[in-house]
């Protein structure tokens, strides 16, 4: 009678862990766990930077020469920008006024893909801007996620 409850329970155990081995291969094939991936995509990034509360809708960073960024205050209130930093060098946008909203694009950032044409890159992001109604407060919005794209 003993050897049939061992028996019973190491078929159990068994068919646990032949269950659970499936349940993770299928969580592999449809995409993993988020945030075990290593890095972002770069449609992720734009949906990520669209939607961020200064966000970056459009951007054309080329291998050498100057960025075209194009900035979106997403906030509900008039702000100013003044100063993209990109991993860690900050560029003056020039206290530049955007409405709610409303979008402006900077065609001569000094800032590059840091690669060749062709490349991808990946940048860490930092938007430093003010509230025109307080402007002794200024605010500093730092991407969650990287800018990610191919050098132009």
């Amino acid at each position: 009678m003993n050897g049939l409850k061992g028996q019973a329970a190491t078929e159990y155990l068994i068919i646990l862990a032949v269950v659970v081995i499936i349940a993770l291969i299928v969580i592999g094939v449809l995409g993993g766990f988020p945030g075990m991936t290593r890095g972002i995509n770069e449609r992720d990034s734009a949906a990520y930077w669209t939607g961020a509360d200064v966000g970056i809708i459009r951007y054309n960073l080329p291998a050498s020469g100057n960025s075209t960024l194009v900035f979106r205050n997403n906030k509900n209130f008039q702000i100013n920008l003044m100063n993209l930093t990109v991993d860690g060098t900050t560029f003056s946008l020039g206290n530049a006024s955007i409405a709610p909203g409303a979008s402006l694009a900077f065609t001569n950032v000094s800032v590059n893909c840091g690669g060749t044409t062709g490349s991808s890159f990946s940048h860490n992001i930092v938007i430093t801007y003010i509230d025109p109604q307080y402007p002794s407060s200024g605010y500093t919005f730092t991407g969650e996620k990287p800018l990610v794209g191919t050098c132009q």
